[in-house]
C-alpha cells in the first residue's frame, strides 16, 4: 500500500454491539430479526466475519442508519448516531422511485445488450467462413460488447450502493 491512499477505519464490529446494546437484544434475540443465526453475530461483532451486502442491508433498516454510517462512522458517539438516524430518516420518498426507475432502465439496457450479441453472433455464424476484415470487426464488437457490460455492471453497483443509502 502507498503511503498516499486513504485509508477508512472500519466500525461495524463496534457498532452492532452497541446499537444491539442500545436496544437491549442479546446476540441471539437480534439474529432472530434479521434472519440470521447468532454466530453470524458473534462473528460480525468480534470482526471475524463481515456480513453480505443484504444482511448489511437488513441491519441498516433495523437500526435506521444507512450502510455507509454503520461501516464507516464511529456510532458509539451519541451526536454522530443521531445525525446517522437523522440522516436515514431524511431520505425523501421521491429518492427511491427515481433510482428504481435507473435500475429499471439499466436492466433494459442489459437485455438490449445480449440481444444484440445474440444477433450478431447469429449472423457470424450463417456468413461463416468470415472474410479477414470483418473478422477484425468481430473482435472489435466482442471488444465492445465486453467493454460496455463491464461499464453498465459498474453502472448497476453505483446504482445498488445508493440504494443502501437511502
Amino acid at each position: 500500500m502507498q503511503g498516499n491512499e486513504p485509508t477508512t477505519t472500519f466500525f461495524l464490529p463496534q457498532n452492532l454491539r452497541c446499537l444491539r446494546k442500545k436496544l437491549n437484544l442479546s446476540q441471539e434475540e437480534l439474529a432472530g430479526r434479521l434472519g440470521l443465526n447468532r454466530g453470524n453475530i458473534a462473528s460480525y461483532e468480534n470482526g471475524s466475519a463481515e456480513p453480505k451486502i443484504c444482511n448489511l442491508l437488513k441491519i441498516s433498516g433495523l437500526f435506521g442508519v444507512s450502510i455507509l454510517d454503520l461501516t464507516q462512522k464511529d456510532l458509539r458517539q451519541e451526536l454522530l448516531l443521531v445525525e446517522a438516524q437523522d440522516n436515514f430518516q431524511r431520505s425523501t420518498p421521491t429518492d427511491r422511485p427515481v433510482l428504481e426507475e435507473h435500475l429499471r432502465q439499466a436492466e433494459e439496457l442489459e437485455k438490449l445488450f445480449n440481444s444484440i450479441f445474440t444477433c450478431q453472433q447469429f449472423q457470424t455464424r450463417k456468413a461463416e467462413p468470415l472474410p479477414r476484415e470483418l473478422q477484425f470487426m468481430q473482435m472489435n464488437f466482442e471488444q465492445l460488447f465486453e467493454s460496455s457490460t463491464t461499464l453498465l455492471q459498474h453502472y448497476k453497483a453505483l446504482l445498488d450502493l445508493i440504494r443502501c443509502q437511502l
